[in-house]
């Protein structure tokens, strides 16, 4: 994995990214942009120069504890590349965003029926939280 890059999304990736989106998560395709800011941003996985990974990211203050923490969402990577490390390296690049942007903690959602990608947050010391995820459409 030599030639595997992981960087910070930049707007000349998004026809990838959506491409990538829409295989692994059914994204719609009204989406025009997507657009970063101070507390929120992409990373990408590039093998060969090819995107293969996606993990968006935003920072979000707890008032309550007095700290910051990352929640992710949009976590995939191209099912041609799955289990060889790339999702890992994700991670490993945001846990070193996350200690430089004095971030507490990071959290993430994931159904029980994505039993890899379950595996994979446990690996890399995610717990399972006591939790259920309520949602109510506007």
């Amino acid at each position: 994995m030599d030639n595997l890059v992981i960087r910070k999304y930049v707007n000349g990736d998004f026809t990838d990214v959506i491409k990538l989106l829409k295989d692994r998560f059914n994204i719609s395709n009204n989406i025009k942009s997507i657009d970063d800011n101070i507390n929120s941003f992409g990373i990408v996985a590039l093998l060969d120069k090819k995107i293969v990974g996606y993990i968006r990211i935003d920072k979000l203050n707890n008032p309550f504890k007095n700290n910051y923490y990352y929640f992710l969402s949009y976590v995939c990577v191209d099912s041609n590349y799955q289990n060889v490390g790339i999702a890992t390296k994700m991670l490993e690049f945001i846990f070193n965003k996350a200690k430089d942007a004095n971030v507490s903690y990071i959290e993430l959602t994931s159904r029980s029926s994505r039993e890899a990608a379950n595996r994979l947050y446990l690996k890399n010391g995610f717990i399972i939280r006591d939790t259920n995820v309520f949602r109510k459409e506007i």
